[in-house]
């Protein structure tokens, strides 16, 4: 038997305050959008931005239902809204922000799945940055970081 360990390198940050102009503004707007989720079930906001390589920013919230596996994340509802209208256009960075807590938030397993698929579409690494109400600020490089041992389509012979 061979043990074997997995780590990465990722940038923290005291607050948003210390974040380049960029990386901020994609930030404040997953934030405040995250205001606006419909999450009557698990009281837990969450928001997304993006910013494509042409400058733009898109953003959404999640969507909870009372059937509760119905709902959408925050960022795969504004991930298959952006590769759907902008196919040809990179994402270069994702935010992920909320108002419930002053940590990092990190996506979800199926949100990290998803973002790993935009990132082999487009041939290139999006930049993710997770935050909260308040406090440290994550910046990781990739969703391949966040989420080793990945299912890819090689899988599926």
């Amino acid at each position: 038997m061979k043990k074997e360990k997995y780590s990465f390198e990722f940038e923290r940050f005291e607050s948003k305050s210390e974040l380049a102009a960029e990386q901020k503004k994609v930030v404040e707007e997953a934030y405040d959008i995250s205001l606006n989720a419909y999450a009557p079930y698990s009281n837990f906001n969450v928001g997304a931005s993006v910013q494509l390589e042409n400058g733009e920013i898109f953003s959404s919230s999640n969507q909870e239902n009372a059937s509760y596996p119905v709902g959408t994340c925050a960022e795969r509802g504004l991930l298959a809204y952006v590769n759907a209208n902008f196919p040809n256009i990179k994402i270069e960075k994702l935010a992920v922000s909320t108002p419930n807590v002053n940590y990092p938030l990190p996506p979800c397993g199926m949100c990290r799945q998803y973002i790993l698929e935009i990132e082999k579409k487009q041939s290139q690494p999006i930049e993710i940055i997770l935050s909260g109400k308040e406090g440290d600020v994550l910046v990781i490089n990739s969703a391949k970081d966040l989420l080793p041992l990945h299912f890819t389509d090689e899988f599926l012979g």
